[in-house]
């Protein structure tokens, strides 16, 4: 079960469990929150620091094809065939996208994760978090080993999802494959439509600071600086993949 500290979960607290207070519990001055019982996060902006690639390979290929880079990078969430179904639609959207991640894959020259990311997946078991991207899952994979962090055993991608966000079928699915509830899901996502996205399938939303302002992502039930506030505790008696009603995986 996670367990966050006595901050952080003053600031959920105040944002969702106001009127939800039967479903935490305080023990020898730890707050913990009954229910998450699994973790899902975004991967570029959470996990690892891939956006300024990201950001130059859609620039580049925006003004190439005679695009605003300003509104292509307002709806980086997307997917990229999302993208470019978008602003250039008379394209080949598969051949489009293969070309912009040839070209990401030639600037990302390293790729780090985020100050508490390695510490805090090291405390969660394989089945116990998702990754939820738009990107296609050969970059994510290519990121994920860059930045030297585990892959878990559900990693949701462009492939896996028609929409990328703020549609919330990721989430959702992340969530089925992971065998618990939505609501006993604690996601953690650095943009506004990454935010909307979480909460529209239903799970409690931490947003993250590595890329947008905290103000920017008010609709999250509580906003940290770093991965590196959160802490992890498991509890051995309880079986974190157990779905409502008593099933079990």
């Amino acid at each position: 079960m996670a367990s966050l500290g006595e901050e952080l979960y003053g600031r959920l607290r105040q944002r969702w469990f106001g009127v939800h207070q039967d479903s935490v519990q305080v023990e020898n001055h730890s707050t913990k929150m009954a229910g998450s019982q699994a973790g899902s996060f975004d991967l570029d902006g959470v996990l690892v620091d891939t956006m300024p690639a990201i950001r130059a390979a859609w620039a580049e290929w925006a003004t190439r094809r005679g695009v605003s880079a300003e509104l292509v990078l307002s709806e980086i969430h997307l997917t990229a065939l999302e993208l470019i179904q978008k602003f250039a639609p008379a394209l080949d959207p598969v051949a489009e996208a293969s070309s912009i991640a040839t070209r990401q894959a030639t600037l990302h020259t390293s790729v780090v994760a985020f100050d508490g990311a390695v510490e805090l997946i090291a405390r969660l078991a394989p089945g116990d978090w998702a990754i939820v991207t738009s990107a296609r899952r050969e970059p994510a994979l290519r990121h994920i080993a860059m930045a030297g962090l585990p892959v878990p055993e559900v990693l949701i991608s462009a492939e896996d999802t028609p929409h990328g966000k703020p549609d919330p079928s990721g989430y959702r699915l992340a969530a089925e494959r992971l065998r618990v509830s939505a609501a006993d899901c604690l996601a953690v996502e650095d943009s506004p439509a990454g935010v909307r996205a979480a909460r529209d399938a239903g799970m409690h939303v931490l947003g993250v600071t590595n890329t947008h302002h905290e103000s920017e992502l008010r609709d999250a039930h509580a906003v940290i600086a770093s991965l590196a506030e959160i802490e992890v505790f498991l509890e051995p008696t309880q079986d974190l993949r157990r779905m409502p009603g008593g099933n079990t995986g």
